[in-house]
């Protein structure tokens, strides 16, 4: 039979290592939905409604067709600039696609080594 003071012994430890551990804390940033294209040109998109047929000759064949999923089925197309949602041939939804914005990276010639002589 092991002794009482043991059994506490790996409790206190595990104990006393948790209490060290730095703990992590994160920012939570919110952005209201009306400021986050703010900076980006406006885009035609399909009006909710629309039918398949329509979107098509308005905007083209889609860069890819997601399946319809769910009850009711609600299946999506993929366009460079948005995404469409149809509830069964009806646009439900449209939301822009997120665009990174790129920032142009300085590139810096080579210099060559100055130890280094041209022969």
């Amino acid at each position: 039979m092991i002794p009482r003071k043991l059994l506490s012994l790996p409790l206190a430890c595990v104990l006393g290592f948790t209490m060290h551990m730095p703990t992590s804390v994160a920012e939570d940033i919110r952005i209201p939905i009306g400021e986050q294209a703010k900076d980006q040109d406006p885009i035609d998109m399909p009006a909710k409604g629309m039918s398949k047929e329509r979107v098509k000759n308005l905007f083209g064949e889609p860069l890819e067709e997601i399946p319809a999923k769910g009850q009711p089925p609600i299946s999506r197309w993929k366009y460079q600039d948005f995404t469409v949602y149809f509830d069964s041939n009806a646009v439900i939804h449209c939301v822009r696609n997120f665009q990174p914005k790129t920032n142009p990276v300085e590139v810096k010639p080579v210099e060559a080594n100055p130890t280094e002589t041209n022969q």
